[in-house]
């Protein structure tokens, strides 16, 4: 899935966070009973259940949560009875419930972070606990008392250190691990709690490495050596390399057998691939020429471009030569953009699905591609974007309601080629750990 995406230049400015800002907030001044989380737990559970031991000195960060408007006591059993746990839960009214000895409890909340955080959740949604005082009062004691315990920086600048004090949003889009990308912990909430502690607070473009290594990506504009933004510069594709003869039964082409030329893309060539698999995505644009100009300005790349009236282009000089369009496949897989706004436009165009599975069907014969989707880790066989994503992440857009380009529609193309279509639940190992999206019914 494509999507239009608005690139802002920044010209960031961190060097390092080699000093740690101190908190002036007193604990004294706010302090408050904690009450024993258990009281919460449902009969058949306990802290000792859903905890596992840890040394007190692997305790370096904090992660904020919230309830999305669940109330307290409902948080608590959904998170329990799906084998997760926060720490401390702050409820409306400023009542703070704890777990006896945080620091050596290793709780499940945000997996890849669990073993060095401490995780408090507050009840709410959005930054409604900003009208509320006495609950405020109560989340800020409980952050600065737990700060100060372990030595814990007061700043949000760099979750990957896993040291200082985090949204679940922000760690969800460094580690992945997550059911959906949804708000959790609230950056405006946190941002007004940390400059109450006199801590230092980044917004989402200030955070260290931001255009780096991140589940949920920051696409990085082209720019030049010195980091100044430049116009895009193409080596393959349209207007710049020859135009080359189509070696395909199912893509169009001229009278002399060449790829039409004002359909072809600017693209950079990025090396070759392994025709081990095929990945299909919507491009949530309605149009051909929409989708080359978004591929070209986000420097991306697909194999193929299926439009609304059956014909199918290939967009790079080779269909070999490597796209850029679904972390963990590009080395190994065909990337096929379908233009559509969402599945039930694909799904309501059977001469584009006739077209698609033609060359999906001539690419597995050509290339010995199982016609399943079992498996992505393999990366032999006929996947989703989605599928993709949910294994590798790596999108701007990344959420578990987001299907790309829908799950029915990878059944139809599968089970009509005489494939086997495996349903989500069906995938290889998907209630194991190595996936970026999770499945599971909650997640504090």
């Amino acid at each position: 899935m494509l999507k239009t995406v608005l690139l802002i230049p920044i010209a960031c400015i961190i060097s390092t966070c080699t000093s740690l800002p101190e908190t002036n907030f007193s604990i004294t001044e706010f302090a408050s009973p904690i009450h024993p989380l258990s009281q919460l737990l449902p009969k058949d559970k306990s802290t000792a259940s859903l905890s596992v031991l840890r040394k007190k000195t692997k305790v370096s960060g904090i992660l904020l949560h919230h309830t999305k408007g669940l109330s307290t006591e409902d948080y608590i059993t959904k998170s329990a009875n799906s084998g997760w746990l926060v720490h401390y839960i702050v409820d409306k009214k400023g009542k703070i419930y704890g777990v006896e000895d945080p620091g050596t409890s290793l709780l499940k909340a945000a997996p890849k972070t669990d073993t060095s955080m401490i995780h408090i959740s507050w009840e709410g949604d959005k930054e409604d606990i900003l009208k509320r005082p006495a609950q405020k009062k109560s989340l800020l004691y409980t952050i600065a008392k737990t700060s100060q315990e372990f030595g814990i920086p007061v700043t949000n600048f760099d979750v990957g250190s896993r040291s200082g004090i985090f949204t679940h949003s922000q760690a969800k889009k460094k580690f992945g691990g997550f059911l959906n990308g949804s708000d959790c912990g609230n950056e405006n909430v946190l941002k007004a709690l940390l400059e109450e502690l006199k801590g230092s607070y980044f917004s989402e473009m200030e955070w260290k490495d931001r255009y780096g290594e991140w589940v949920l990506r920051k696409e990085k504009p082209f720019v030049g050596q010195n980091g100044e933004i430049k116009e895009p510069s193409y080596d393959k594709g349209r207007g710049v390399t020859p135009t080359p003869k189509a070696d395909l039964e199912n893509i169009e082409k001229t009278a002399e057998g060449l790829l039409p030329e004002e359909k072809r893309l600017k693209y950079n060539y990025r090396g070759a691939i392994t025709a081990d698999c095929v990945v299909l995505h919507f491009t949530a644009i309605n149009d051909y020429e929409g989708t080359l100009r978004v591929l070209e300005k986000r420097n991306l790349a697909a194999t193929f471009l299926a439009d609304k009236d059956g014909k199918i282009y290939q967009l790079l000089d080779s269909p070999l030569h490597m796209a850029a369009a679904a972390t963990g496949t590009n080395r190994n897989c065909f990337q096929i953009e379908i233009v559509g706004k969402d599945t039930e436009m694909l799904l309501a165009n059977p001469a584009q699905i006739t077209a698609v599975s033609k060359l999906v069907y001539e690419l597995c014969q050509k290339y010995q591609i199982p016609l399943n989707n079992e498996r992505i880790e393999s990366l032999k066989g006929v996947f989703s974007h989605t599928q993709a994503k949910k294994k590798w992440g790596g999108s701007i857009f990344l959420d578990a309601q987001d299907f790309d380009p829908g799950e029915p529609y990878m059944k139809k193309i599968i089970e009509t080629l005489g494939g086997t279509y495996y349903p989500e639940k069906d995938w290889y190992d998907r209630n194991g750990e190595e996936w970026i999206l999770l499945f599971t019914d909650f997640q504090p």
